[in-house]
């Protein structure tokens, strides 16, 4: 593909800032290996004078291998990575302006709970008041805002604000003297090094004189400062993204980010990128009128010389049952093509009809996203006994471990260690590996400790020479983890066997890797262990997917991205699952981000689009009736090809013509034993005692009417989703009955 003109005009801009807005399918990634190529080409930086921060692993190595095939081997050497394993890199070269070792463990989101859950008992504090889940989502918030205890966060004053800063305050202090990070701190962090050494900062400011960052849409605030302090002293920033694909707010990506690109960055020039390369004609006005509708969006208009293609399918199924079937039905109809064909959902639990369907059909699938390998239980374990060789300071590591395979050292003994611990102001390892310091430990215990102290030194005797292979199968003999999971003799252990081996396949690689590497004299070399415990901490779930021959592909929409696919189904696009129910409930910029979603997975889609709803579906213990989702509603009718369940007769029909009228004109047949005796009017005034029925929750009566401003406020008493808190202007309820 030759370069279109807007994208020479990117590739061939000078310098300064520069924002690439880039729709779905334009050919971002080659813009950007070309611009980096003509730069390294041009002399105009050496590699290592260029940052490139990806959202994933893949598509850094996807950069890195078409630089390559563009200018050479020199193309591997451009810093090129993920947010969090660019701060990765640059902690574990300055990490000791913080206090921390080279080799610091890096949480992942069960090792954060696990530490939360410590500190909240350590505290006295109930966790049905003080979840810590939920305090767990009020640090990493804080963090995607830069703020942590001490630096930019205050106390907050109501109840949970105020006990939840205290355990953060905690949490802070004990992941220091664990020596570890959590993910945010990969990021936070760095901005703390920087704050802490200016010199040091100047010193990478002159070094980046060009910054490029993908998918800029999606960026926090801390990531969004650690890029914009790095590109401060040349003013080389390029970002590339597309506003109408920000899908992450929900994990603090901020919008305005791109929006105001131009304000951060005054004359920034601004390219924009619309001639889709990827789908079909329909495909393409169908998503643009569906995106049309968002306010809060750039100028811009995808556009493609592609022919029209098919139509757009929607399919109105009876229910979750008849929409998996008709999915495999037309899957099989692909006959070769099905293995090119992807089933995209709004959320997990909506896979469960389709891969039964897809298992008593007998057509092989694989699903991305599900529990990822490095989440299972035996993964977990194994890697925590490499951590806590690697970090010996890593008590939470520890603590998974040391009584798994079971070796006697109960709750009791643990609790006691603990204490001692405390008392002495020292980790747990170096209890356990003082025999004076198991006074308070009956003889049985002091046995168990010994033969586990053991063991364990002579693993840390050897971390510095053993590959991680040799000391993973030192572990596991030592351990006897194997021969426990073989005495259980039930099929699932014999299958977490098998995810041991494969884990020591991935383990062989790796080393193999590992031995041909260049050493960068800049980098501390922490061996083997601590890079490979790196690798796999920082690995997402995307990373390692490769299509399978004649396998379906399953996933939710949020994992679509980046990806494409000829044949593109989406399942559940109703009113309260897709848009998701939270998001009718939470205004206008919820709703947003939502269609947004949607438009990310219609733009999957390259030769044909499906999309599936279903009257009646059963979820999460409910039989639920829904209206078709409104972003169906967005899409002209030329372009849809409608098909829908027929029941034999007219007391069992599912779907009805009127299904198809605009959404304030339909009134969803699964509800017709409510009795409709009004319209709701936007301005109209709920009173106590009135029907409505919302869209997730069903049928339901006020309790409770406020005015709040311009706003009314509602409690709802629905017949299947309880006592409800609504703002009626986003609740998008419709009055059945008077009050």
């Amino acid at each position: 593909m030759q370069l279109n003109e807007h994208q020479r005009e990117a590739v061939e801009h000078g310098d300064g800032a520069l924002l690439i807005l880039a729709a779905a399918g334009s050919g971002k990634t080659r813009v950007l290996v070309n611009r980096i190529g003509r730069l390294l080409e041009e002399g105009r930086a050496q590699p290592h004078e260029i940052l490139a921060v990806t959202f994933t692993n893949k598509a850094a190595r996807e950069l890195r291998e078409r630089l390559s095939t563009l200018v050479g081997p020199v193309g591997q050497d451009v810093w090129a990575g993920t947010f969090h394993g660019i701060g990765a890199r640059l902690l574990r070269r300055h990490c000791d302006v913080l206090d921390y070792p080279s080799a610091f463990s890096i949480y992942d989101g069960d090792d954060q709970l696990r530490l939360i859950k410590e500190i909240v008992a350590t505290h006295n504090l109930d966790d049905s008041t003080f979840p810590p889940d939920a305090i767990r989502a009020y640090i990493e918030a804080c963090k995607h805002e830069a703020k942590v205890p001490g630096n930019g966060l205050s106390p907050r004053t109501d109840m949970f604000g105020s006990r939840a800063y205290e355990v953060f305050a905690d949490y802070q202090k004990r992941l220091h003297a664990n020596g570890a990070m959590d993910f945010s701190d990969l990021i936070v962090r760095v901005l703390d090094v920087f704050r802490l050494d200016p010199d040091l900062l100047a010193k990478y400011q002159r070094r980046f004189r060009y910054v490029f960052v993908d998918e800029y849409q999606d960026t926090n605030h801390s990531q969004y400062l650690m890029v914009s302090q790095l590109a401060a002293h040349h003013g080389n920033i390029c970002v590339v993204g597309d506003d109408d694909q920000s899908i992450y707010g929900w994990r603090g990506a901020d919008l305005r980010n791109i929006l105001e690109f131009e304000r951060d960055y005054g004359g920034a020039k601004i390219v924009h990128l619309e001639q889709n390369y990827r789908s079909t004609g329909n495909i393409i006005k169908a998503a643009q009128a569906v995106i049309g509708n968002n306010s809060e969006r750039m100028a811009k208009k995808m556009w493609t010389e592609a022919e029209d293609g098919p139509a757009v399918r929607v399919y109105a199924a009876a229910d979750e049952k008849d929409e998996a079937r008709w999915i495999v039905d037309e899957l099989i109809a692909l006959g070769d093509e099905r293995g090119k064909a992807a089933v995209f959902y709004r959320t997990n639990a909506q896979s469960r009809a389709v891969e039964e369907e897809l298992v008593r059909r007998r057509l092989p699938y694989v699903i991305v996203g599900a529990t990822r390998f490095y989440e299972r239980k035996e993964i977990k374990d194994l890697i925590a006994y490499l951590r806590f060789v690697e970090n010996p300071a890593d008590e939470i590591g520890l603590a998974r471990i040391i009584n798994v395979p079971t070796r006697g050292i109960g709750r009791v003994s643990w609790d006691k260690i603990r204490a001692e611990a405390t008392a002495r102001g020292s980790t747990l390892w170096d209890i356990l590996n003082d025999e004076q310091a198991e006074a308070g430990l009956g003889s049985a215990a002091k046995a168990k400790v010994g033969a586990f102290r053991e063991i364990v030194r002579g693993w840390l005797n050897d971390r510095g020479e053993a590959s991680v292979t040799s000391l993973l199968a030192r572990i596991i003999e030592d351990t006897g983890y194997v021969s426990w999971l073989e005495g259980a003799g039930t099929d699932e252990a014999r299958a977490r066997i098998e995810n041991i081996r494969e884990l020591m396949t991935v383990s062989q690689n790796f080393d193999a890797d590992f031995d041909q590497r260049e050493l960068d004299p800049e980098e501390p070399d922490n061996g083997p262990v601590a890079a490979f415990l790196e690798q796999i901490t920082l690995a997402s779930e995307i990373d390692n997917y490769e299509s399978r021959e004649q396998a379906v592909t399953l996933m939710t929409v949020h994992l679509s991205k980046g990806l494409e696919f000829p044949h593109v189904f989406v399942a559940g696009m109703e009113e309260g699952i897709f848009p998701h129910s939270r998001s009718t409930d939470s205004g206008d910029a919820a709703i947003e981000e939502e269609r947004r979603l949607c438009y990310v997975a219609m733009t999957r889609a390259r030769k044909q689009l499906s999309l599936l709803y279903a009257v009646r579906r059963h979820l999460y213990g409910t039989t639920q009736f829904n209206f078709s989702s409104r972003f169906i509603d967005e899409i002209p009718a030329d372009l849809i090809d409608k098909q829908r369940h027929a029941a034999a007769t007219n007391a069992t029909r599912i779907v009805h013509d009127d299904d198809w009228a605009p959404q304030q004109q339909r009134r969803d047949p699964g509800r017709a034993e409510v009795k409709k005796f009004e319209t709701k009017d936007p301005n109209a005034t709920y009173k106590t005692g009135m029907k409505v029925v919302h869209p997730m929750f069903g049928v339901g009566t006020v309790k409770k009417t406020e005015k709040s401003g311009d706003d009314e406020k509602l409690v709802v008493q629905f017949q299947r989703g309880g006592m409800k808190k609504l703002v009626a202007r986003y609740a998008r309820l419709e009055i059945v009955g008077g009050g």
